[in-house]
């Protein structure tokens, strides 16, 4: 991925902090909104350890992010922690949470305005 695309999409994660995720699998289809922190080109999100997402993120990995600003589509799995810096777990839901990290694969951005256009940048 090109320099100034990888600095885009880095700027489009950091910006978030709030998220809808979708996953389907054994549990069907599930969408939720949940609290996220970025890491470069990572986003983790807090999911409550009840959440069916967390099970059908053990059949299949591919999940679609929905914000008001970009839908992004890639890959997820529940990590141990988050890395260092991030404040998700310090939040004081966090005990009760697991972190999932979902690494992009394609971050389609909205347009903003009447002016600006969409684009979709692909990052593999």
């Amino acid at each position: 991925m090109l320099n100034h695309l990888r600095e885009r999409v880095t700027q489009m994660l950091s910006e978030t902090t709030t998220a809808l995720l979708s996953t389907h699998g054994e549990a069907g289809l599930q969408a939720g909104t949940f609290p996220c922190e970025a890491d470069g080109l990572c986003l983790y999100l807090l999911v409550p350890r009840t959440s069916d997402h967390l099970f059908n993120l053990e059949h299949a990995s591919e999940v679609v992010i929905t914000t008001d600003d970009f839908q992004l589509r890639g890959t997820a799995c529940v990590v141990s922690d988050c890395p260092a810096g991030l404040d998700l777990r310090q939040r004081p839901d966090a005990a009760w949470c697991e972190v999932v990290r979902v690494d992009p694969s394609r971050l389609q951005i909205e347009k903003a305005g009447e002016s600006a256009t969409a684009e979709t940048i692909d990052m593999d």
